[in-house]
């Protein structure tokens, strides 16, 4: 059922003052409180869920209730399917938008590269466990700056897919390692400009996963294993 996309978000063409009306209740007050460009994400990244959602399971999109609390992972419930038999991820960076869907606990997240703001070393640092910083530094300097996109959206996507129980949210506590795909609980995608993650606990869904919306023949995949720094140091 591990069903992941990316879309580009529609740019704002004025306030109408009013949430389209499939959005959910919560949904609707969540959209009132965002600028008019966060609501053109907001509203790409639901539409796009549903759409997912829609195909995963055959329930129709306009069936599904997404939830939509600040600062917690969205939740989708539709009449006749299990509470806990699908678990939904988003994420929205810079007019992009990404979604997953999945029969386990999913994590995805997406960025786009833009020019780099403050010194890339201060930025390894903060999220880069010691063993990925000294590997960092030892790439070349035009290489860095996409390796560390490539490491946070690993790690995000991780976080998202992990119970909320004792996960760390200081991210130099987290270590993300190339592996083979039979290893994996995470898999990035490079397809300039964006950065795209997914990470959930089946290699075998990871594997087979492709992401609609994004051009295959110019991205490059790769597996990861990310965990807790010290699991592996």
């Amino acid at each position: 059922m591990l069903r992941m996309a990316i879309a580009r978000a529609e740019p704002p063409v004025g306030d109408t003052g009013a949430a389209p009306g499939w959005l959910g209740e919560s949904e609707r007050r969540r959209w009132a409180a965002l600028t008019p460009v966060a609501r053109g994400e907001f509203v790409a990244s639901r539409r796009l869920l549903r759409a997912l959602l829609q195909a995963a399971t055959d329930v129709p999109a306009a069936a599904w209730d997404v939830s939509a609390q600040a600062g917690a992972a969205p939740q989708a419930r539709a009449e006749g399917v299990a509470g806990n038999a699908i678990h939904v991820s988003l994420s929205h960076r810079r007019g992009w938008v990404a979604a997953a869907v999945a029969g386990m606990a999913v994590g995805v997240d997406i960025e786009c590269a833009r020019p780099p703001r403050g010194d890339p070393r201060e930025r390894a640092a903060l999220m880069l466990s010691q063993s990925e910083l000294v590997q960092w530094q030892s790439l070349p300097a035009d290489e860095r700056e996409a390796a560390l996109l490539t490491r946070w959206t690993l790690k995000e996507a991780w976080f998202k897919s992990s119970p909320p129980e004792g996960v760390p949210w200081d991210f130099r506590q987290v270590v993300a390692r190339a592996c083979t795909a039979a290893q994996a609980n995470a898999r990035a995608w490079t397809a300039a400009p964006l950065h795209l993650a997914l990470s959930c606990n089946d290699a075998d869904a990871l594997a087979a996963a492709a992401c609609s919306g994004l051009d295959d023949a110019a991205a490059r995949s790769s597996f990861w294993r990310v965990e807790r720094a010290s699991a592996t140091i």
